[in-house]
């Protein structure tokens, strides 16, 4: 690959990387300063909300980026008719899901502020298809410093006592300047645009969205049971244990989401090759991240976790690095429902398992069936491609 090509997909997946990592290494600077400056139980009390909150709108979302990635690719003259009809008639179905969670115990004492952190998720959200596809990765970046920056700044010198309503107006207040420079960015493109109302965009976009919020379902699992049989403070830990790993999953998705729409278009063998390259890429770098994890984990937040934790960590940090290569062919050859069945299955083995584990070994039964569910997706992923999808070498 000539040196100016190379630099240029270097420079691309760097911002891209840059924009997508500011949103979780604030989080856990904002945790941290939490944890010390008042308590690990806070934090705790705020992830719960989070971890509910994000499960429930993620089915507004009706296949927001895979779908529309496709479409665009198939039909590059109609991006904005096509992303504002299918922003537009999803926000109906946001807006039932809205009045749903009005309903839900535990957002009762935080309704009116809740509904608002869901649109501004929904909003901000919809427009994550925009930026991937036109890489505009440089604002992405501009617009999450400021914002992230902004929350940690208050948080920073906020010298009253702090509680749960004052936190999420804070990290409200950080999420609506995202949404106010999204509107103002996309305005000039948008506002010719014409609006049309099309319910057959959610039915084509179903088999998107039913893989979508069953991942999430499975990815998370061990969290939502976390919020259940976890105290306030070990769900903090745990969860800051998990964003962590996070942030080395996200660099997986750093090399791939840039050039999602090329992979459409390569060849099997072509495929099998990266896939391999990557496997090796997660092994190495799972180990230098399980390495960083320990040393942030023990020496930065001061938690203790056995050693049973970290191999399972990295464990599961291994298999993220050919995931999404598998889920994207599965895609390319118009196979959602397929995929939707698998992790539908393996979501429902988890949840089993989840059940007679996590109350009991908390963390390492958390941990576990997180590594169990990853790895039987990719295991079933591979059986299957064989099986079922035929491409040109």
């Amino acid at each position: 690959m000539p040196y100016t090509k190379l630099l240029n997909r270097v420079k691309t997946v760097s911002l891209y990387g840059f924009g997508q990592s500011i949103p979780m290494a604030a989080q856990l600077i904002i945790s941290l300063l939490i944890i010390k400056k008042y308590s690990t139980a806070l934090w705790g009390e705020y992830v719960t909300l989070l971890l509910w909150v994000n499960f429930i709108v993620i089915f507004s979302y009706f296949g927001n980026k895979n779908y529309l990635l496709k479409q665009f690719s198939e039909q590059p003259s109609k991006i904005y008719t096509t992303w504002l009809s299918n922003c537009s008639t999803r926000f109906f179905v946001f807006v039932c899901i809205a009045i749903g969670s009005l309903f839900i115990p535990i957002f009762a004492p935080y309704r009116i502020l809740i509904l608002l952190w869901m649109f501004l998720l929904f909003f901000t959200q919809s427009f994550e298809v925009l930026i991937l596809y036109q890489k505009d990765f440089k604002f992405n970046f501009i617009t999450e410093f400021i914002r992230n920056g902004a929350v940690v700044v208050v948080l920073l010198f906020f010298t009253a006592t702090l509680d749960l309503e004052q936190l999420l107006k804070i990290s409200i207040g950080g999420l609506f300047i995202k949404a106010i420079c999204y509107a103002i960015f996309y305005r000039a493109t948008l506002k010719n645009t014409s609006i049309r109302l099309d319910k057959q965009i959610l039915v084509l976009s179903i088999p998107f969205l039913i893989p979508m919020v069953l991942g999430t379902l499975r990815t998370k699992i061990d969290s939502y049971y976390g919020t259940i049989y976890f105290t306030k403070e070990d769900l903090s830990q745990y969860q800051i244990f998990i964003s962590l790993i996070a942030i080395v999953q996200l660099g997986a998705a750093y090399m791939v989401n840039p050039f999602i729409k090329i992979f459409y278009r390569i060849s099997k063998k072509t495929r099998i090759v990266i896939e391999q390259q990557f496997l090796y890429l997660g092994i190495g770098v799972g180990a230098i991240g399980i390495a960083i994890i320990y040393g942030i984990i023990s020496y930065v937040y001061g938690f203790i976790f056995s050693p049973w934790n970290y191999l399972l960590g990295y464990l599961f940090m291994i298999s993220l690095f050919i995931h999404l290569l598998l889920i994207n062919e599965f895609y390319k050859h118009n196979k959602q429902a397929l995929v939707a069945v698998i992790i539908g299955v393996i979501a429902l083995i988890q949840l089993i398992l989840g059940y007679y584990t996590i109350e009991i070994y908390q963390s390492i039964g958390a941990l576990s069936i997180k590594v169990v569910g990853q790895w039987l997706v990719v295991l079933a992923l591979l059986v299957f491609r064989k099986r079922f999808i035929t491409a040109p070498n």
